[in-house]
């Protein structure tokens, strides 16, 4: 951050917080040392009859409010259960008569939802949002939003910063001192191709392009079939860059396609690493040579057993976006200006 980010230009002071339960804040305390700050303490109580309370424990009046909340993948009941402590601690916080709160969750859950495959289904990306302005936040920030578009469509729901981080895996590709005119940027499906396309042409190497065309049954759970390969990955080394990891099934199934179209080294990057079910178990038995995941939602333990995995830390993106919404400066320019 520049030395005048530094300046308070605010009248309401800067408040940090964490997840209440004190699961899942290393991101949030990365952040709060970058910002020369703290996570401000929380009171959180568990009743035998599965009720929680959450509440702060320092007053907020009048503070600029930042909740810092990584909620936790892989099981329906603990994610469930991560939400509505958000929303709690929101509650709790809107009562203390803050400034503002601004939630902070970097990885979105349920952003993939926001079209209906079928009949009836709802359109549940606005989930969240809803919940949060309901419980009195005024504005979301979010990590590379699956579908921006999806949000522009129900303007009435509180106002949502969707952070680009392509320039941290850009920092991440230049780090390696690659020779990047043998490789190609491959997109994982159609909708990736736009985002792809720009990584190369940032990369300086525009014409390199395959997408991997695949074929999703909207009656199967986390499955889907390769249908065609758009380029030619023979020959060249490939890095393969997609916001979700999940079940890692697409990314094992397309690492496959390349291989077997006569691509050489194969990267695998994703801006959020959920991992479940058998995720790191596909990702271990797989050919990559390397793999790359940001910490928007990387639990500890999948850290620890991912093998060539290297970590991009999102710490920094998060706490100039932070300063700069604070002091009522551009979010965009911290990449739409970098080189």
């Amino acid at each position: 951050m520049k030395k005048q980010d530094h300046i308070n230009l605010n009248p309401y002071p800067l408040k940090l917080y964490g997840n209440a339960s004190g699961t899942n804040q290393i991101l949030a305390q990365k952040v709060a040392k970058l910002l020369k700050n703290k996570l401000a303490p929380c009171s959180y109580k568990i009743f035998k009859n599965g009720e929680f309370l959450v509440h702060h424990a320092e007053s907020v009046r009048d503070r600029d409010v930042y909740v810092i909340f990584q909620p936790r993948f892989g099981d329906k009941e603990i994610l469930s259960y991560d939400l509505d402590e958000c929303e709690s601690l929101v509650f709790a916080l809107k009562q203390g008569e803050p400034a503002r709160i601004t939630v902070v969750m970097p990885c979105l859950p349920y952003a993939r939802q926001d079209r209906p495959s079928n009949h009836r289904e709802p359109v549940l990306s606005q989930k969240i949002p809803m919940r949060l302005q309901i419980a009195g936040a005024y504005r979301l920030v979010v990590l590379q939003l699956h579908n921006p578009s999806s949000y522009n469509a129900h303007p009435n729901t509180i106002p949502m910063v969707d952070v680009n981080t392509n320039e941290l895996l850009l920092k991440h590709i230049r780090s390696k001192n690659f020779n990047l005119k043998k490789f190609k940027i491959v997109a994982p499906d159609l909708g990736a191709a736009p985002s792809c396309r720009k990584i190369a042409q940032q990369l300086g190497i525009p014409g390199n392009i395959v997408i991997i065309n695949k074929f999703r049954d909207p009656k199967k759970i986390n499955h889907n079939e390769i249908t065609e390969v758009i380029g030619d990955p023979k020959g060249f080394n490939c890095i393969m860059p997609d916001d979700i990891a999940d079940t890692c099934g697409t990314a094992v199934k397309c690492l496959k396609t390349l291989k077997e179209n006569g691509a050489l080294d194969v990267y695998f990057s994703a801006t959020h690493a959920i991992l479940s079910g058998d995720a790191v178990k596909n990702l271990n038995d797989a050919s990559f040579s390397g793999i790359w995941f940001t910490d928007s939602c990387l639990s500890e333990e999948n850290r620890l057993k991912i093998k060539k995995l290297e970590i991009i830390s999102t710490a920094k993106l998060i706490a100039q976006v932070i300063d700069n919404l604070h002091n009522g400066n551009s979010v965009t320019e911290l990449w739409h200006n970098s080189k």
